[in-house]
């Protein structure tokens, strides 16, 4: 019997708050193309003229002794340079004069691109300087980002972030949106950088192997310059980004324009990269140690000036971090996200789908239970076209198959910020054989406006070579309207019950899914203790492929920001579930099949991140499945030095259902312990508990990069049983690994 819908979306109001954000979005995001409007008479100070993207010129001199990078702009021709100034604020005041001087100068020579930073600051001891990680939370400190768009496409680009000690991170993003993945790219260049009685100075040279560029006589770039002044949470851009455009400084459309590049060329780019890893595995308490010899190797490539070939035999991930500690209270499946280096380059290119919910291409599919013999990537440009080519082919492990995995993207760019684009996977096995395809458009416009869509088929075959029944198609249609005030999103998703790519990833199967969101997001430019006000409004209705109700949910939250970068927030939910199956929600209990209703509240508070000690606490409780639910999360944050730091994680549910062992209490709790010798040798130590498998698990990564993109890395995980044990005398430890790995990287 169809169930009558519980949460018809028209009739919510929803729909109508969406439509009375769209018309201020559109003014809004029309009235920031021109000039700014005049301060109120005792408001902020605002920048007369700001730097725009159209506007915004450096200059790159040439010069013919490269500098010594110190970090001390002593050389003579820095002095020489006109350096850029014309920073404009962002936060706390859009458009507003920084409180702080920041002058760079841009020099080249044959083989590398310079720059040279003065970061004026009134109070040099208020300089946050804490993170010596390369690739650790460097937004933590006072930092500097340089943006480039190599080819001018005005879509993608290179991201090189530095702190105040000279500490890196690095990016490369696509289509102006900048994932979390992105973010593991290791790019090769040398920061360094002072703290001084005036500031603080920082000194970059990234060579012209590093990135990829067009083959011309005169070139030019596209630029950004991002400063962040962490005691003040204040941050300032070259060229001006309103904060309309919330892509930040993946915002390449509103880049400015280096100039003054002439006569260098990208060069063949090769990079040879060998890696031999030794170490033994001991799984359980029978089973033999495994003792692990392998000989790898990495290549890179540039094909042409825009195609860059990865190359990989006997691909070794034995210094990935650990997975963190998850315990599922739902029926659907968990979310772990990718963390090796080699699907992580380039990873947005291939990104299709919607992210941790329906992906028809998730690269953790391949590899975790097979060995990687080996494989490649292609991936680039191609005039307009953006292209993405990965095969790898796995081994067989116990009673696993081997398989060839094969991935194939490509994008076009129409217009100024429209792309349409397909991919299609292919997953070839013993017995079985998937095969996907799909079609995707973005349009951006208005700023951070959007409309998205994307559809796909699943051709798959079971273990005797029949199909599998049931819907093998999905699709999914969003329209975003936002600026830096309003918001508002419409969207809807279709799943086939049978929708299942093999190298994708499928939370939930067999849905309609319609959803609406309205945010209203005022800051208070004008305070001296409040910065901003979240507030958003947000419903779901989630029906079968045969129309039948399973899921609604409707949501207001807040969140407040002080001015100090503290912050708190409420979550009002409401939320029904129809269970047509029972599913078990621990061992032993299961939850019956039937109709149920939760109301929700949640609370949370949190701190600064970049003090020496801050915490993110919430606490929320409410109705489960004809019971209760008490769930308390905290997690920290305690700096001693740069050289060491603790961040501590407990998580309580405690859980009452009507069922026979309903009444149940988990726990989960880690410790992360960094520690660093300098920016060059650094570890972590994670320690995770949860009460369920009753796991003590402990990963150890010490990483030396001895030379630029070279590493060593030492491992160490283990995991002891400390709950009952079958037999008494039966050993605690389910595992023990330790390995060694060592890489070097040739340039040619």
């Amino acid at each position: 019997m169809k169930a009558a819908p519980r949460f018809p979306l028209c009739r919510s109001g929803l729909v109508v708050a969406l439509l009375a954000v769209m018309l201020p979005s559109v003014a809004e995001a029309q009235r920031t193309d021109g000039p700014p409007e005049p301060p109120a008479p005792d408001g902020p100070t605002m920048v007369a003229s700001p730097p725009r993207g159209a506007t915004a010129v450096a200059r790159a001199h040439r010069i013919h002794t490269p500098p010594v990078i110190d970090g001390v702009l002593d050389e003579p021709f820095w002095a020489d340079l006109e350096p850029v100034t014309d920073f404009v604020q962002r936060d706390p005041v859009d458009g507003g004069l920084p409180s702080e001087r920041t002058e760079v100068r841009i020099a080249y020579d044959e083989n590398f691109l310079y720059f040279g930073f003065m970061l004026h600051d009134s109070d040099p001891s208020g300089i946050r300087a804490n993170i010596l990680h390369r690739g650790g939370m460097i937004g933590l400190d006072d930092h500097i980002v340089i943006g480039l768009d190599t080819f001018r496409d005005r879509r993608n680009g290179y991201i090189f972030e530095m702190n105040a000690l000279g500490t890196q991170d690095d990016a490369i993003f696509t289509d102006e949106s900048i994932e979390r993945e992105d973010w593991n790219w290791d790019g090769v260049y040398w920061s360094e950088a002072r703290i001084t009685e005036a500031g603080w100075t920082l000194e970059v040279a990234i060579p012209f192997t590093t990135i990829r560029f067009p083959r011309e006589e005169v070139l030019e770039m596209g630029l950004l310059f991002f400063r962040s002044i962490r005691r003040k949470n204040e941050t300032v851009y070259w060229p001006q980004i309103p904060a309309t455009y919330r892509g930040r400084y993946a915002q390449a459309s509103q880049y400015g324009t280096l100039v003054g590049l002439e006569g260098i060329t990208p060069g063949r780019n090769l990079q040879v990269k060998p890696s031999l890893v030794t170490g033994a595995q001991k799984l359980g308490a029978v089973a033999p140690a495994n003792r692990v010899g392998e000989v790898g190797l990495d290549l890179k490539y540039s094909v042409t000036s825009s195609l860059t070939l990865d190359l990989t035999l006997n691909t070794d991930f034995a210094q990935v971090e650990a997975d963190n500690v998850q315990v599922n209270l739902d029926r659907f499946s968990l979310f772990f996200p990718e963390k090796r280096d080699f699907f992580l380059e380039r990873a947005g290119l291939f990104a299709f789908g919607d992210a941790g919910e329906t992906q028809v291409f998730f690269s953790r599919r391949i590899g975790l239970e097979n060995p990687i013999l080996g494989g490649g990537r292609l991936t680039g440009q191609v005039g307009r076209l953006s292209v993405g080519l990965l095969n790898l082919q796995t081994g067989r492990e116990g009673e696993v198959g081997g398989a060839n995995n094969a991935v194939a993207r490509v994008r076009a760019d129409l217009g100024a910020r429209t792309s349409v684009g397909g991919l299609a996977t292919n997953l070839a096995g013993d017995r079985t054989h998937n095969r996907s395809a799909g079609g995707d458009l973005q349009v951006r416009f208005l700023g951070s406006s959007s409309l998205d869509l994307w559809a796909a088929q699943v051709w798959a075959d079971g273990a005797e070579g029949t199909p599998l029944p049931g819907g093998t198609g999905a699709g999914s249609a969003s329209l975003r309207l936002r600026n830096a005030t309003w918001g508002g999103a419409l969207g809807y998703t279709s799943v086939g019950e049978a929708f299942d790519p093999a190298l994708g990833f499928v939370r939930r199967r067999d849905q309609r899914r319609w959803s609406g969101e309205a945010s209203f997001t005022p800051r208070f430019e004008g305070s001296t203790w409040a910065r901003q006000l979240t507030t958003t409004l947000a419903e779901v209705d989630v029906r079968g492929q045969d129309g039948v109700f399973q899921t609604g949910r409707r949501s207001l939250d807040g969140q407040f920001t002080f001015e100090s970068g503290d912050g708190v927030g409420a979550t009002l939910a409401r939320r029904e579930e129809v269970l047509a199956l029972p599913f078990q929600i621990r061992p032993g209990v299961r939850v019956p099949v039937g109709s149920y209703r939760f109301s929700t509240l949640t609370v949370n508070a949190r701190t600064n991140g970049s003090r020496p000690l801050s915490g993110n606490a919430a606490v929320s409780r409410g109705d489960f499945y004809h019971g209760t639910r008490t769930e308390m999360r905290f997690t920290g944050g305690i700096t001693v030095s740069p050289r060491l730091s603790f961040q501590p994680m407990v998580a309580r549910n405690a859980v009452s259902l009507p069922v026979d062992g309903g009444d149940f209490t988990t726990h989960v709790a880690s410790l992360n312990v960094k520690s660093a010798l300098n920016r060059w040798l650094f570890g972590d130590v994670l320690v995770q508990y949860d009460d369920l498998s009753r796991s003590l698990q402990t990963n150890v990564r010490v990483n030396w990069i001895h030379t630029p993109g070279s590493n060593l890395f030492l491992v160490f995980d283990t995991g002891v049983q400390t709950g009952e044990l079958p037999e008494p005398r039966e050993s605690r430890w389910e595992r023990r690994t330790g390995v060694v790995k060592l890489t070097y990287m040739w340039a040619l």
